[in-house]
Parts: structure tokens; sequence; C-alpha cells
């Protein structure tokens, strides 16, 4: 983070498309005053040096300052530095006889500090790693979520009521569970070839859109959600059914009025287990085209969107170091995200416990 030392009243007033393109000369101007003391501009390449130091938004921030606060002649403001300039500074040895001046004076004029990337979360993506930030992809994710939920939780919850409570126990009967349990093993880039063949080639969704990754990883939670009601349904103690039965309830009742609730929190626990499986991954959505750079949040689940995953593996792809190290932060945060849906499984199923019990 640099302050430079800035005069606004040369500057008309002007809308703010047109003054950010002005500042850019009235910055330059500023670190070669700031410079000139230490470094020789007549030399070109030092001057490019003097520019590179800061990032390629500080005329925006400058414009969005100006504008705040229109009265204000003479001011200090701190701008971020640049992937190259803040690169230089983490190295402990420094070569450059340029670079090595301009970071004394910055030290001496404590013109120079180490502060928290807000932007890593507030901002979507961009190519400069500086202000590229996961806001658009987490954004993306949870529409991903909210549509795969609304497909899978209704078909899952009542398949996996109907194998456990209804169908009778036969040879049909066990090949469907057999199969559904297969389908919770397959890879999930088989699952990608699905919705790619169906969903875009047959139904047109689309392609890169949230509706198209929730329906996909719909198909993934699927399975995962039969089995955990199955075996939640399953564990509930036959005395409560017999107890009901005698009492003269019918199935259905029995079903919906005791033997749900005491199967709710290992439904739930299924429900979560499944999020935080899709919640990871890439592969099916690499599939469908959720790969792409976009620069812009999504507003609704027909925009496209990527999804944290592909993002991490975008820019772990990406040969510059910089994202390479924004990608272990993106790690972290999902980790957190799972953390979170976890602790919050556990706490629910802690109350549910309470009230059946």
């Amino acid at each position: 983070m640099l302050p430079i030392k800035i005069t606004n009243d040369a500057i008309e007033q002007q809308d703010k498309l047109t003054l950010r393109s002005n500042l850019i000369d009235f910055i330059h101007q500023s670190l070669e005053e700031s410079f000139s003391d230490v470094i020789d501009l007549s030399n070109l390449e030092n001057k490019k040096i003097i520019y590179s130091i800061i990032n390629d938004t500080a005329h925006y921030n400058l414009a969005d300052f100006i504008y705040k606060n229109p009265k204000v002649t003479k001011f200090n403001l701190w701008f971020k530095s640049s992937t190259t300039f803040n690169k230089i500074i983490k190295s402990k040895n420094i070569s450059h006889p340029v670079y090595k001046k301009i970071i004394t004076k910055l030290q001496d004029n404590n013109r120079i500090k180490v502060s928290f990337n807000d932007a890593l979360f507030t901002k979507y993506n961009s190519r400069s790693p500086e202000n590229t930030g996961i806001i658009g992809s987490l954004i993306g994710s949870m529409f991903t979520i909210i549509i795969c939920l609304t497909f899978a939780l209704p078909i899952g919850i009542t398949s996996g009521i109907c194998l456990s409570e209804l169908i009778p126990k036969n040879k049909i009967s066990s090949i469907i569970e057999v199969s559904i349990t297969n389908l919770a093993s397959v890879p999930s880039i088989i699952f990608g070839i699905l919705g790619l063949a169906i969903y875009i080639n047959i139904f047109n969704i689309p392609r890169s859109s949230a509706l198209i990754g929730g329906m996909t990883l719909s198909l993934m939670m699927l399975p995962n959600l039969v089995i955990a009601t199955k075996q939640a349904f399953t564990a509930v103690p036959s005395s409560v059914k017999d107890a009901a039965f005698s009492l003269g309830s019918s199935n259905m009742q029995v079903i919906l009025h005791h033997s749900f609730p005491i199967a709710l929190p290992g439904i739930m626990q299924g429900v979560i287990l499944s999020i935080a499986r899709i919640l990871g991954e890439s592969s099916p959505l690499i599939m469908i085209g959720m790969v792409a750079f976009i620069a812009d949040i999504p507003k609704d689940f027909l925009d496209p969107t990527t999804v944290l995953p592909v993002q991490i593996y975008m820019w772990a792809s990406n040969p510059h170091i910089e994202f390479i190290q924004l990608a272990a932060i993106a790690i972290v945060a999902l980790l957190l995200i799972l953390l979170i849906l976890n602790l919050m499984v556990t706490f629910i199923r802690k109350k549910f416990d309470h009230f059946i019990f």
C-alpha cells in the first residue's frame, strides 16, 4: 500500500469515466515527484519501474475518493501495490538498485504497510491477482446449491421413504437398492457427461448457468439422499411403529407423525454430507462449461457463473505464483464453509434429539 500526495484543484468537473482516464497521468506525475530525489527520471526504464509499483486500478480508487470528497484539494491516499512490486517487497534479497531505493524511501517515510486483502472476499474475478476475488464464485455456488436442493430433496427423501416403508421387500426392490448404492460410487465426471448430453444438447439449457450446474449436481446428490433417508428410517425403533399401529394409526400416519420426526436428524446429516460433496465438485461442472472466465456477479439462475472449486482450479492452473497463493486462501475458505455446515448440523441434531426424546 502506497500513500501518494496529490492535489485535485486542477481537475475539472467531469463524469466518472473521463475522470478515471485523466487521473492516470496525474498519478504518474505524483509518483515522479515522490521519487525524483532518489531516482534518475531521465531514464525511461526508471520511470516505468516507478509507474509499476502501484496496481492497475489506482485511478479507479482515486476517482472514487475525489467524488466522495469534492472539496478536498490536498490529501494522502493509500494505494495497493502491484503484484510485481509486492513480490519484490516479500523477497529477502532485493538486487535491483531502483527497487531498492524505492523501498528504502517508502520505509523511511512510513509510506508502506502490510494490510489484509479484503478484495479477495468482496470483488469478482479479474485477470489481475491483486484485484481478483471470490464473491462471484461464492454467489454462483450458492445459486447452484439452491437449484440442486430444489430438485434433489423432494425426490431423494420420497424415494428413500418408499424403499424403506412402502415398497414390499422382494427381488425388484433389492435390485433397485443395489443400483442406487452403485450410483453413489459412480465417478462424478459421468454425471457431467449426462448433464452435457441431456440438459444442454436436448433441452438447450443455457451453458455455464447455475440452473444447469444445480440440475447436474442433483443427479449426484440423489443416490446419497436416498441411502441416507432409507438408513434413517431403518434406524427408527420398531416399538415406536408397533405402538402407533396398536393405537389405530394408518401406515402414512405412522410414517409422517412418528417415524419421520425420529429419522429427521439422520436425514439432515445425509443432506449436509451431500451438500459438502457437491460443494467441492468441479469435474462435472467443467464438463458443462462452468470453467469459463466470468468477470460479473450472477444476478439470477440463468446468468453465466462459476463455483468456488472451479475458481480454485483455474487459479491453481495459472502460471503466476500469486494466483496459486490465492487458490490456497480460497481452499481454506472452502474448508471453513464446510466446517460451519457441519457445526450447524451438530447443533440442529442435538436440538431435534431434545424434542424427540
